[in-house]
Formats: C-alpha cells, sequence, structure tokens
C-alpha cells in the first residue's frame, strides 16, 4: 500500500510534468523525445532488470532463515555485478547513439541519447539500494525515491525544456533529458544516504563470493529476459510505426506526431493506474519467497489471490473511467493539441483504456511466477506476447494507421492475461472465489461507469468532469465494503485496518 500510494503520487506529478512538456514540445517534439525512451528502457533493464527482484528474493529467503552472512555475501556481489552492468550499458549507449538515429531516420536525437546515457549507471545504482530495502520488506526509501526523483525531474526536465526551446526543438529535448538524469542522480543520491543510515546495523563486512554472484545471474537472467521483452517491442515500435505510416502515404513529421500522441498522452493516461498494481508486484514477491522458503501452501494461495485481487481493483474502474473520460480528459489535459489531434488522442486512448486491466494483471502473474521460482515460464508468456504485438503491428496498422498500433497492444496483452491466467490455476489450482470477487468489482466497476456518465454527459456540465473524479473514488469504496470483496482478515491486513473492518461491520449490520 505504502508503494502504491508513492507511486501514484510519483506518476501523478509524471503525468502532471508530461502535460506541460507535451504542451511544450508539440506532437514532433515529444515523438522525439518518446523515439529515445525504447532504447533508453532496454539498456535500464539489460544493466539493472532483474537483479532487483533477484536480490529481494534472495535477501528475503536468506532472512527468513537466519543466515545474515549470507545477505551481506548476496549484497556484496550484487553491487559488484550492477556497478559492472551499469558502466557498460552506459559505454554502449554513447557508441551507439549515432547509428540508432540514423536508423530512426531522425539523426539530430543522437544528442539526447549522449545527455540520458550516464543515467543508465546511476539507475543501476540506485536499483542495488531498492533491492536491499525491499528484501527487508522496507518500502518506504523506495516511495521515497520514486516521488523525489519525478519531483526533481518535473523542475529540472521543464526548466532546462524552456530555456533551450529558443534554440530548437530538438534543443529543448534534449535539455529535457539533461533534466531527467540530473533527477536519477538526485534521486539516488537520497537512496544512498537512507542505505548509509541502515547499513551499520544491517550489512557486515564480507569477502566477494563468486558463488552468490553465479546465484544471483541464475536468479536474475529469467527476470531481465522478461523485463526485456516490452522494452524491445517499443524500440521495435519506435521503428516500426513511423515507417509504417509513412509506408501507408503520411509526411514524416505528421507520423512522428501521431507516434508522439500514442506513447506520451495517451499511454501517460493508461501507465498511471498501472503503477499502483505495479506496487502490488514488486511487494508481493519477497513475501511469497518467504512464505516459499517456510513451505507455506495456504499462505502463498491466500496471499497470491489477493495481489490478483487487489490489482483487478485499481484495473477495472480506471478502465471504465478512462473508456469514458477519454475525450474530455484530452481536452483539459492537452490544451495545445489541435482539434483533430484532440480526436486521434481520444479514439486512441478509448481504444487502449482496456489494457489498464490488461497489464495490471499480467504485471502481478509475471511477478507472481517469479517469486514461485517459476522464472522461464513468465519469459515464454511475453515472448509469445511480443512476437503476436509486432506481427499485428505489421498487418493492423497498414489496413488502420496509428489505431492499428494501439488495437494490437489490447489483443497481444489479452492473449498475455489469458496464458498467464491458465499458468498461474495450474501452479495454485483453481480459486472459485477469487473468481466471483473479480466478478463483484467488475459489476461496481459497470455501476461507477454509469455515475461518471451520467455526471459528464447527461449533465453536460464541463467542471462535474472534475466532481465525478472525486466523488466516484468514495462511492467505489462504500460499494466494495457493500459487495463484501474482501473479507474481514483481510482488511485487518491494509493500513488503518481496525477502522475499515469495524465500518464494514456497520454497513452490514445496517444491511
Amino acid at each position: 500500500m505504502l508503494l502504491a500510494a508513492s507511486g501514484m503520487i510519483a506518476k501523478i506529478l509524471g503525468a502532471i510534468y508530461r502535460i506541460p512538456l507535451t504542451n511544450l514540445l508539440g506532437a514532433e517534439g515529444i515523438g522525439m523525445y518518446q523515439l529515445v525512451f525504447p532504447v533508453y528502457a532496454l539498456m535500464l533493464t539489460i544493466s539493472s532488470g532483474g537483479i532487483p527482484t533477484a536480490i529481494s528474493r534472495l535477501v528475503s529467503e536468506n532472512k527468513t532463515i537466519g543466515d545474515g552472512d549470507k545477505v551481506a555475501k548476496i549484497m556484496k556481489s550484487a553491487f559488484v555485478l550492477l556497478f559492472g552492468l551499469g558502466a557498460v550499458s552506459m559505454l554502449i549507449m554513447f557508441v551507439i547513439s549515432a547509428p540508432l538515429a540514423t536508423l530512426q531516420n531522425n539523426y539530430s536525437i543522437r544528442y539526447a541519447y549522449y545527455v540520458v546515457a550516464p543515467a543508465i549507471l546511476i539507475v543501476a545504482i540506485s536499483a542495488y539500494f531498492k533491492g536491499w530495502f525491499q528484501g527487508n520488506m522496507n518500502m518506504l526509501p523506495t516511495a521515497i525515491s520514486q516521488i523525489a526523483e519525478q519531483a526533481f525531474k518535473m523542475i529540472f526536465g521543464l526548466l532546462f525544456a524552456y530555456l533551450l526551446l529558443p534554440q530548437g526543438v530538438i534543443n529543448a529535448v534534449v535539455g529535457a533529458l539533461i533534466g531527467l538524469t540530473l533527477a536519477e542522480f538526485l534521486s539516488m543520491l537520497i537512496m544512498a544516504l537512507l542505505f548509509i543510515a541502515n547499513k551499520g546495523k544491517a550489512i557486515p563486512k564480507v569477502s566477494l563470493d563468486l558463488d552468490n554472484t553465479k546465484n544471483i545471474v541464475k536468479v536474475s537472467l529469467p527476470i531481465m529476459a522478461s523485463g526485456l521483452i516490452f522494452p524491445i517491442v517499443q524500440f521495435v515500435d519506435s521503428l516500426l510505426i513511423v515507417n509504417l505510416l509513412v509506408g501507408r502515404g503520411l509526411a514524416r513529421d505528421v507520423a512522428v506526431g501521431q507516434y508522439g500522441i500514442l506513447s506520451a498522452p495517451v499511454n501517460t493516461l493508461i501507465n498511471m493506474p498501472i503503477v499502483i498494481t505495479l506496487a502490488f508486484a514488486v511487494a508481493i514477491v519477497p513475501i511469497i519467497s518467504s512464505k516459499r522458503a517456510l513451505r507455506d501452501a495456504v499462505s502463498i494461495k491466500d496471499k497470491s489471490a489477493l495481489a490478483v485481487k487487489m490489482s483487478f481493483l485499481i484495473g477495472a474502474p480506471c478502465f471504465v473511467a478512462i473508456l469514458i473520460l477519454a475525450k474530455p480528459l484530452m481536452m483539459i489535459l492537452y490544451p495545445s493539441l489541435d482539434g483533430s489531434s484532440i480526436e486521434l488522442a481520444s479514439s486512441l486512448l478509448m481504444v487502449s483504456s482496456v489494457s489498464v486491466i490488461l497489464l495490471t494483471l499480467s504485471q502481478v502473474f509475471t511477478s507472481l511466477m517469479q517469486a514461485l521460482g517459476k522464472t522461464v515460464k513468465p519469459v515464454l508468456i511475453l515472448l509469445m506476447t511480443a512476437v503476436t504485438k509486432i506481427v499485428l503491428d505489421i498487418i493492423l496498422i497498414m489496413h488502420l494507421g496509428i489505431m492499428g498500433a494501439a488495437l494490437s497492444s489490447v489483443i497481444a496483452y489479452f492473449l498475455c492475461v489469458l496464458v498467464g491466467w491458465a499458468t498461474m490455476s495450474k501452479l495454485l489450482g483453481n480459486n472459485e472465489k477469487l473468481v466471483k470477487n473479480i466478478s463483484k468489482i467488475f459489476i461496481i466497476s459497470v455501476i461507477i461507469g454509469l455515475i461518471i456518465y451520467g455526471l459528464t454527459f447527461l449533465l453536460s456540465k464541463w467542471w462535474l468532469v472534475l466532481a465525478s473524479v472525486a466523488i466516484t473514488p468514495i462511492v467505489y469504496f462504500i460499494l466494495v465494503l457493500l459487495f463484501k470483496v474482501f473479507t474481514n482478515d483481510e482488511l485487518y491486513s491494509f493500513p488503518f485496518g481496525e477502522k475499515l473492518a469495524k465500518l464494514d461491520e456497520k454497513i452490514h449490520k445496517q444491511k
């Protein structure tokens, strides 16, 4: 819940940052900005992708059985590994920047790659600290760093973009990415200070152990492979979508603009609720790993079901709200976009809205499989998803334009969830109670959707868009208690659990 709250605050800051940045850079400028990100994300995954989860899992397991020396050796090996991978990945980014920019048919963005390259090493060092704290089930430092990173990125990214805009759009894009690198450095500094404050009590000095290094690599490789798949798909998208749109007859600047609209305004809103469920996905790994070390099958099944239920609880109403409010949200948040761009963004957002549920569930399924030691399965599932997406991109974009890119993602993610659900059912057995609770959540979400539609469109008052966003979460919360989605034990496990349980009792007594 702590990670979810901080993640939501960080994502709101990120969305607030993207709005003025999009308005500042325009569709083409934000398209250039987004062309850099798939490669950057790919390098981040190579340098540090699976290692924090591996640290979290190994630290949690060994602390559970009381092996403090093993924990210390794991941490030393992890630091050497992360620093080495981060430094190599940073150098690779510098070397391939110019050829990549040429391949993307936008040579000027090589400067953007240069300024963002140091952030790869910085994030790798941050990953070391995050893995340690999460393995100790202390989510506060990660929460603090998430919020700090987004706040610094918003301040410095917008400042440098604004100062460099008079020198051209590409210079403004470079300025925004300088802000990102500086934000990552300051966030890492905060994590390092929090780590130093705790290290004396936590990690004794030990020599480097090659066996532990091999163990970290063994655990992290499949996790990293899972994490690599979507950055690779995003990178292929950055090459494929623009070129396919040009092949359909669009001018290159228009194609880059449409790609920018899909990858920035649309995906920013889609990813906002997903960050909350990502918090459950991160937090569930050390919990399930510790239960697995104790061979507590009942707790594993209960905690896994709760993680899936919580993900759907967030994803379902957000899907409904985004679907209904697509156009009002785009008009309110992106006033600098012209009428045709608003129409396109709204349509893309409506098609993509179902991805909120699909991505939240796939994240949790992937983390559960990794925590249960089934690290190869999510790699195969995500690989199948990636291949499906790329094939569908080629087919659908040529027929439907940029809308085909949004639709291909939805179909691919649906297949991913279908296979993930079947795999989890096989691992943990069927859970009829979970299916029943998910059905209840879906019904509640439909009710919420009708309320939002009534407030926003039937009463035709634009200020009611904001009112519906403020009112419906409260109504949703009451309906969740009314429909008895959570047991008393589950409510007690939440922050303010005792008060929630008492409120639940009062509601059902009156009923």
